[in-house]
């Protein structure tokens, strides 16, 4: 509702403009003409049309209009109006051109001096104190994933252009420098507390299995025999970090879809039926007979791995369920794990759980994104990616520290190829 002081007030802007020798509403202006009320509402900073529906209100709300013929007298009395009021308005044109201008100068002044005395006066940054270093401060954990190790299965070097190649003997050479390079970097390289646990995480693909027809004619070793093959070396690789780290050791195991004992893969006890759990129980079995201390195993049912990790939420999970696939061209896997991370994050988030890092296998692409990481490989590039004309990444696994503060603090892409393996192992010093 317009009050009548307001409408007062508009009526005398348009009676203004009126005598001034703008139009009233309803005449068709030329170019060189113009609406009383057209100028009101540039005056008022709305469009004409606001001008017009107020108009209407107030002569329905109060009775008043404006005087129209106000411009009839104006026009009577003064023919040359019109040619005064346009270089009025020129007039007016060219000085707010002119203070625009002032304004414009005077800032760029104002910021010149404001930089020029802000360099003349001498800086003096105050001296932070280093933090001090606490061996018995908070300690980090370590997180190594292993995933994608396909033994049992066979890589030909000359199908290969001599990039890769790979067999059961390969792959517990590099199983070996894996192990390794977590000492190492555990101890050599480490800096500060030790490690006060360390998580080795199964993340599925551990054998290479018979899923496909091709790989059953090829494998060098068939699922069972390539599941004791591959627990013999979990053993070993477990045991060198007990005996080089005074920490527990948490070995936990998630499934992936080579090692399943199915041909199709089944949804209802996936767990269960996988060549890759059986691993995990082989490996427990041997320490559980020993009475090894520092070391606990888990197998979720799930098929995804939980876990509060020095305060941050981590998800383990193979890769072949995060509800994504496939490449996206030139952009290759990452775009599909992102966006199947990201639904993993919402699928959780239902359940007001929130997850900080996520850990996936199955791309054989190794990649840390905004919501976690990508595992690679051990077996490395095969006929199959290259085939596909997928790029070709050397054999790695994924080596992580995680802070109570600061959350994943190290990351170390851990390469276990050697140059005798294939070019793309090359470039790197000989490994024994």
């Amino acid at each position: 509702m317009i009050s009548r002081s307001e409408a007062e007030e508009i009526l005398l802007l348009i009676e203004n403009a009126l005598q001034d020798g703008d139009y009233p509403d309803g005449h068709k202006c030329k170019s060189h003409e113009r609406l009383a009320s057209a100028t009101v509402s540039k005056k008022l900073g709305v469009h004409r049309s606001v001008i017009a529906r107020k108009l209407a209100e107030i002569k329905k709300e109060h009775g008043i209009e404006p005087n129209w013929n106000t411009f009839k007298k104006q026009k009577e009395e003064d023919p040359d109006h019109i040619t005064v009021r346009r270089l009025k308005d020129k007039l007016a044109m060219a000085e707010t051109r002119a203070a625009k201008a002032e304004r414009t100068s005077i800032s760029s002044e104002a910021i010149r001096e404001g930089i020029l005395g802000l360099a003349a006066t001498p800086l003096e940054p105050k001296s932070w104190s280093p933090p001090k270093g606490d061996k018995k401060g908070q300690k980090e954990a370590l997180v190594l994933m292993v995933s994608d190790v396909h033994m049992g299965e066979t890589i030909d070097k000359d199908q290969m252009g001599g990039r890769n190649t790979f067999d059961k003997k390969i792959c517990g050479k590099r199983l070996e420098r894996l192990f390794q390079g977590v000492v190492k970097m555990g101890t050599v390289h480490w800096s500060g507390p030790p490690p006060g646990v360390i998580y080795v995480i199964l993340g599925g693909d551990l054998i290479s299995g018979e899923i496909h027809e091709e790989l059953a004619k090829s494998n060098d070793l068939l699922a069972i025999p390539a599941v004791r093959e591959l627990a013999t070396h979990l053993i070993s690789g477990i045991e060198l970090l007990l005996e080089s780290f005074d920490c527990e050791v948490r070995v936990v195991s998630v499934p992936g879809n080579h090692g399943r004992t199915t041909r199709k893969p089944e949804s209802k006890g996936f767990v269960l039926n996988s060549y890759d759990t059986l691993v995990a129980w082989l490996v427990e079995s041997w320490f559980m007979a020993k009475g090894t201390k520092r070391i606990s195993f888990a197998a979720p049912a799930s098929g995804d791995a939980l876990i509060n990790i020095c305060g941050w939420n981590f998800l383990f999970t193979h890769g072949d369920r995060i509800g994504s696939r496939g490449g996206m061209g030139m952009v290759g896997p990452a775009a599909t794990i992102a966006r199947g991370m990201q639904r993993l994050i919402q699928d959780y988030a239902s359940e007001q759980i929130v997850i900080d890092y996520i850990m996936v296998g199955h791309f054989h692409s190794s990649m840390e994104l905004e919501q976690g990481f990508a595992n690679g490989s051990l077996s490395g590039p095969s006929e199959y990616s290259r085939s596909g004309r997928m790029r070709s990444s050397p054999p790695s696994q994924w080596l992580v520290s995680v802070h109570p503060e600061y959350g994943v603090a190290r990351r170390w892409k851990l390469l276990v190829g050697h140059p005798s393996e294939g070019s793309v192992c090359s470039g790197r010093t000989s490994k024994a």
